[in-house]
């Protein structure tokens, strides 16, 4: 839970560390996106799964000072970085992080809202979604950030007794512009053991 929260304080940071992140950055509710270069072939592999980043994302996974820049905490599996976007911001990024603690699977909806907490606004009720034949639930929600309001989508999922923990952190203005890019991650995860 400590780790969740922490993450969901990145979309606060976003705007307030921008400048200690040189890194610059769709439309319907999916997942994250990833692409470290510039080819949508390339590939995120960490120990649990594998997935495509899109092109022009940024894969900065093992950037100490990037996951810092975005208050990514707990076990980060997976950070990638968006392009320039429409409003330019920096930052705008997909985490993947393991949380401290597996939550139980019938409490993932209850652990998801405690956004709300946090000063999270229009929370999208629960939702399921499928990745690579694991079932998990997601919401989106509005956060102010330094800069302007952010959005993001917040999804969870319990594999091999761990929770994963999948955010795409964005402008608002830019969300259904970076949301295809998630849909990619999404569609093309693999979970490298069962």
């Amino acid at each position: 839970s400590k780790v969740k929260l922490t993450s969901r304080h990145a979309i606060v940071m976003v705007g307030a560390l921008s400048a200690m992140l040189v890194a610059c950055g769709g439309s319907s509710q999916t997942s994250p996106s990833t692409s470290p270069s510039a080819s949508s072939t390339s590939l995120v592999t960490s120990t649990d799964f594998t997935a495509s980043i899109p092109a022009g994302w940024s894969d900065q996974t093992t950037n100490e000072s990037a996951i810092t820049a975005v208050s990514v905490s707990g076990t980060v599996v997976m950070l990638l970085i968006a392009p320039p976007s429409f409003t330019d911001r920096v930052n705008e990024h997909i985490d993947v992080s393991i949380v401290q603690q597996t939550v139980p699977s019938d409490a993932l909806g209850s652990y998801l809202e405690t956004v709300a907490q946090h000063g999270a606004t229009n929370l999208s009720p629960v939702q399921p979604f499928n990745l690579d034949h694991t079932a998990g639930l997601f919401i989106t929600y509005d956060l102010p950030a330094t800069g302007g309001m952010n959005k993001a989508q917040d999804m969870v999922v319990n594999h091999s007794n761990n929770t994963y923990d999948i955010v795409l952190n964005t402008s608002a203005a830019d969300f259904d512009q970076q949301l295809p890019a998630l849909q990619k991650v999404l569609n093309t995860w693999k979970w490298t053991a069962p």
